[in-house]
């Protein structure tokens, strides 16, 4: 299926939205601030306020936006030249007596190139239908802000939804292939790429990698409906298979179709079972894939909770489910379920590592430059033992803070705390004592570590050789963190 006949007509439909202004910043200039946040909570009288005078821009974002009805003069002034007859015929809007409603939600993008996203939107009463097609939600600004993105050949949109995710791909990717096992959602796809002028990327059907076999890419994002749940309302939400499967064939299935050197980028879930630590179940998923493998858990919910949080979501009548949810959970012995984001990095040599860690503190978006960064610095401490790692210059990041608590006492004001974080990307921080505080601000840039470590031991009155034991764990670590960085010369 598709909503127009094809470029052509999509072309003439974006010169309506372009000759009405229709940006990211001019409605937000029009509906206010909160405009997407009044939306997203179904809060439509402040919108409409914003929208009675009714000119070209207010009728545009009534039908594409709002989704509040016009009346059909009012559509056919903001819809021409094209005539509202092509508009229903692909329908983008419903004609009735004479009322018309948006079918569709096409929603503007910020810069650069100001892009138009198409997708569906729920009915009133917060019903969607079996192969609804979602729009930016927080998952997919969450993928969006966490990928690393770098000038590539060729990117694959795994599940590709409304196309967001091949969107932003093809800004620095010079073809992009997006896919999506449900049919309306390739038709939504197909129109967002149409309307954007995007002839390099190409949208396929099929399930997971069936459209791209025996291709390779240089970047996989994927959003997959990764819910656990013995649900199957909703193809965007729920993938048919037990727990966490889906997911698990994600990651196999991605490293022959990444290039060397390539990235897999995905939000997942993933079932904590009883018994087992769910860092050593992941690791099994990996296991034989030539990848590096960073996964970051950003929440862990019991099952009770993980139910209710997906079902208040939707309809009243969801809530039916919930026992069906648990009952579930109890037969896989699932005691709770994680959500995070998966990176991994194809590699041809060597002997890929893994790691599994929790991560709930709030990211500074985009966090894509710093997730590449963790993956460098892992393969330069791969490069340096602990002998080569003593000739290289450190310093701490630019991002990088040391807060001091300091309380009274008998002598006067005592530091009684210190702390190091990280004020940009992963956000990253931890107590630390006296020792890794003022090791961290001798590492200034201008002497090898070996020098630093000899200036510590002295401060410390300690032997070198029993400072540098001691401190070469912890600061492999807070390079592998990114809190400590090689000079040009590492």
């Amino acid at each position: 299926m598709r909503f127009l006949d094809g470029p052509d007509a999509a072309r003439a439909v974006r010169d309506v939205f372009d000759d009405a202004g229709y940006t990211l910043g001019a409605l937000t200039e029009r509906l206010g601030p909160q405009a997407f946040t009044h939306l997203s909570a179904g809060e439509l009288p402040p919108l409409l306020r914003a929208t009675r005078a009714a000119d070209r821009l207010d009728v545009l974002a009534r039908l594409f936006l709002i989704g509040e009805p016009v009346t059909l003069g009012a559509a056919r002034s903001a819809l021409a030249p094209v005539p509202v007859e092509q508009w229903a015929a692909g329908e983008l809007i419903s004609v009735r007596d004479d009322e018309v409603v948006g079918l569709l939600v096409i929603r503007p993008l910020g810069e650069p190139g100001h892009r138009l996203v198409v997708h569906d939107r729920p009915d009133r009463s917060g019903a969607v239908r079996f192969d609804h097609v979602l729009g930016i939600s927080a998952s997919t600004m969450a993928l969006a802000g966490a990928t690393i993105r770098r000038p590539i050949e060729a990117a694959l949109d795994l599940g590709t939804g409304c196309g967001i995710q091949g969107v932003l791909a093809a800004d620095h990717s010079r073809r992009v292939v997006v896919t999506d096992v449900n049919p309306r959602a390739l038709a939504c796809a197909t129109l967002t790429m149409e309307l954007n002028d995007l002839a390099a990327v190409t949208v396929r059907g099929g399930d997971r990698f069936d459209a791209v076999v025996g291709e390779r890419f240089d970047l996989i994002v994927a959003n997959p409906p990764f819910v656990i749940s013995p649900s199957r309302r909703y193809v965007f939400r729920d993938s048919g298979l037990p727990l966490d499967e889906l997911c698990r064939s994600i990651v196999r299935a991605a490293p022959r179709h990444l290039d060397d050197g390539g990235y897999c980028q995905l939000l997942a879930s993933w079932a904590h079972v009883r018994g087992e630590d769910w860092r050593d179940r992941l690791a099994g998923w990996f296991a034989g894939s030539g990848c590096d493998a960073l996964v970051l858990e950003r929440e862990a919910l019991d099952p009770a909770a993980h139910a209710a949080s997906w079902l208040r979501q939707g309809p009243p009548d969801q809530w039916a489910e919930f026992d069906e949810w648990l009952d579930d959970a109890e037969a896989h012995d699932v005691e709770a379920i994680g959500f995070g984001l998966i990176t991994m990095r194809r590699r041809e040599r060597g002997v890929p590592w893994f790691r599994a860690e929790t991560a709930d503190q709030d990211f500074a978006m985009p966090c894509g430059d710093h997730l590449g960064a963790l993956f460098e610095l892992a393969a330069f401490l791969e490069r340096h033992d602990d002998a080569a790692l003593l000739d290289v210059t450190l310093a701490a990041a630019p991002d990088v803070v040391l807060d001091e608590h300091r309380r009274p006492s008998e002598v006067g004001w005592a530091v009684a705390a210190r702390r190091l974080r990280q004020t940009a990307g992963l956000r990253v921080e931890g107590d630390v004592d006296p020792a890794i505080a003022s090791l961290v601000v001798a590492c200034d840039g201008r002497r090898p570590l070996r020098q630093v470590l000899a200036g510590v031991a002295d401060d410390l009155d300690m032997s070198a050789a029993e400072v540098t034991s001691a401190a070469l764990p912890i600061i492999r670590r807070l390079v592998e963190q990114a809190v400590l960085l090689p000079g040009p010369a590492g």
